[in-house]
């Protein structure tokens, strides 16, 4: 996060924001990593050299409960070096466990919700309100009821804030 906080900041707020960042609370860096993203809103260089980072700032914009931007975050770094596959069964024609369909519903309708529209139209496939309950529904099993109940407002959320080009 420092070079983030480099990127944004001359030195002497640098100094000062690393100060605070380093004496708050949980919530508090949760917001400071908000502001962050403001000052940050234009630089294409961010995403190559600090993904994991940037991702966490954007996700703490949502000013949801930790526990469920920590959830997201984690579904979304699982994500970022491997494969993705999408839907309720793994390539052995297997039901995927809760973890793998929540995460897996989250990234898939938050990225490639138009893909998804497309193959319920033209082929058959479900439609993206069946995986948005599925999704959420696996949120629930996993115990994240609140994350559960606002799982649509999550998938709007990514899709605004991360722009696949």
């Amino acid at each position: 996060m420092d070079i983030l906080i480099k990127m944004a900041y001359d030195k002497k707020k640098q100094i000062a924001f690393q100060n605070l960042y380093l004496d708050s609370d949980v919530r508090d860096k949760f917001l400071l990593r908000s502001a962050l993203v403001q000052a940050l809103k234009n630089c294409p260089q961010l995403i190559p050299n600090n993904t994991k980072d940037w991702i966490l700032c954007v996700l703490s914009q949502y000013n949801k409960p930790e526990e469920d931007t920590m959830r997201v975050f984690q579904g979304i770094c699982k994500y970022i070096n491997k494969q993705f596959s999408f839907g309720l069964l793994d390539e052995k024609i297997q039901w995927k466990d809760s973890c793998e369909i929540a995460d897996s519903c989250l990234i898939g309708i938050s990225f490639f919700r138009e893909h998804f529209e497309f193959l319920h139209e033209y082929r058959s496939a479900p439609s993206v309100e069946y995986y948005s309950k599925a999704g959420a529904k696996a949120f629930h099993i996993l115990g994240f009821e609140e994350l559960s109940e606002d799982f649509n407002n999550w998938t709007e959320f990514i899709h605004r804030e991360f722009i696949i080009q």
